[in-house]
């Protein structure tokens, strides 16, 4: 499959050569009205009006291909007054008007009135196309029948002409009004399409810088978190245990050196964590902060990529009870129980809630993509985020949660209250 960067100038391409097309075929159509017209009325014995008929048409055809290009230059950009649709429409008029008075001239001086009057159709909006459709018909038709019905003999057509002749004239008279607008109507068609191509594109790339946004706010918003807490706890600690504040220090670096190996994975979009690791690593940075914490996680089976949504919901959780409360005991519990996923994070002492927050709203959106859904409670001080996703419609993972564990660190298992 071709990639965006070659698929661009072919479809510009391709507008271009539609465009060309469709102009050459209006053109021939005009000209092909323009030359039956003639060959239909020069052979009728309609008198010194032949002359003053041909001249006229060959400047209605002339007009006529100038007007061509005024239909393709996008909606709205040539308005019905145009002068030369006005001169077409005149020319037009005129030939037909000439043809009318009696003796009547034929049907066949009719094809530029109907070509005007498919021009001008496509240059209007709404209900006027039907009415400029119909408008054309009944100049045709009420001029054609007066032409007849006034004339002292037949209407004046080859010699093997009759009835069934003048009924196929008469058709393919509505058929040349409604060319121009059916030929103009595709290419707007397809131009609407490529439109709405470009704006799928553009909400593509809108969707993608907020995915990128939204990661970032995941990772880095944890990570320097955690930063500004252990900088502050080795300052407290600088004076009198210089010692441990070193190690706080220390830790401060690793945590900056995985926030920026974090930072590359993102950009290089291969960042997978799995929810053990991801609650040890919780769990590490809740009990530095003086929180006991209690952890549970059961993920059998889990795909990879619901482990790396659970784990965005543990780091988000994590953030909020260090950045938004003051607790001294937490809990995190990852079991699998009637066909879902469900995760559990509790933490006393909570704050006062936040509606403006993003963290949240974020992680609604990442677990609703899986089915899942984010529900938060508040019973008293306590606090609780329970996260649940299904375990089907996710797809089948290459890779499970627990291979994924086995792999790397694993957070060993503890029962439900332990310190």
């Amino acid at each position: 499959m071709a990639d965006t960067g070659q698929l661009a100038p072919r479809v510009t391409a391709d507008l271009k050569a539609m465009r060309l097309l469709t102009m050459v075929s209006l053109w021939l159509g005009i000209l092909v009205a323009g030359s039956v017209q003639l060959l239909l009325g020069v052979d009728a014995a309609v008198g010194p009006r032949v002359i003053p008929l041909v001249i006229v048409t060959i400047a209605a055809v002339l007009t006529g291909l100038a007007t061509i290009p005024l239909l393709l230059r996008g909606s709205g950009d040539a308005a019905p007054n145009h002068p030369l649709v006005l001169a077409l429409l005149a020319q037009s008029g005129a030939v037909w008007v000439l043809a009318v008075i009696p003796p009547f001239a034929g049907w066949g001086w009719a094809f530029t009135l109907a070509m005007a009057g498919g021009v001008l159709t496509c240059l209007v909006r709404g209900w006027w196309k039907a009415v400029v459709i119909l408008g054309s018909y009944a100049a045709i038709g009420l001029g054609g029948l007066v032409g007849v019905l006034t004339s002292s003999r037949p209407a004046v057509v080859p010699s093997s002409a009759g009835t069934g002749v003048d009924a196929v004239v008469i058709g393919t008279l509505a058929l040349f009004t409604l060319m121009p607008l059916s030929a103009v109507w595709v290419l707007q068609v397809v131009w609407r399409l490529e439109h709405a191509r470009q704006l799928a594109a553009e909400l593509a790339v809108a969707r993608e810088r907020l995915r990128f946004a939204t990661d970032l706010h995941d990772i880095q918003g944890h990570n320097l978190q955690v930063i500004a807490l252990k900088s502050e706890l080795a300052e407290r600690l600088l004076p009198d245990q210089p010692e441990r504040a070193g190690r706080e220090i220390a830790e401060v670096h690793r945590i900056a050196q995985v926030a920026l190996d974090d930072t590359h994975a993102v950009v290089n979009d291969y960042r997978t964590v799995t929810v053990a690791v991801e609650a040890r690593n919780a769990a590490a940075v809740l009990r530095s902060a003086g929180i006991r914490c209690a952890v549970h996680i059961e993920t059998p089976g889990m795909p990879t990529a619901l482990g790396a949504v659970f784990a965005v919901a543990i780091r988000e959780a994590v953030t909020n009870v260090l950045r938004h409360s003051r607790a001294t005991e937490a809990t995190m519990e990852l079991v699998l129980a009637a066909a879902e996923y469900r995760l559990t994070v509790t933490n006393n002492a909570a704050g006062a809630l936040r509606r403006d927050g993003t963290g949240l709203t974020g992680l609604a959106q990442r677990v609703a993509a899986h089915g899942g859904t984010v529900e938060t409670t508040r019973e008293d001080d306590t606090f609780m985020l329970v996260v649940r996703a299904p375990t089907t419609g996710v797809g089948r993972p290459e890779q499970t949660e627990s291979d994924a564990a086995g792999q790397g660190s694993t957070f060993p298992r503890k029962r439900r209250g332990a310190r």
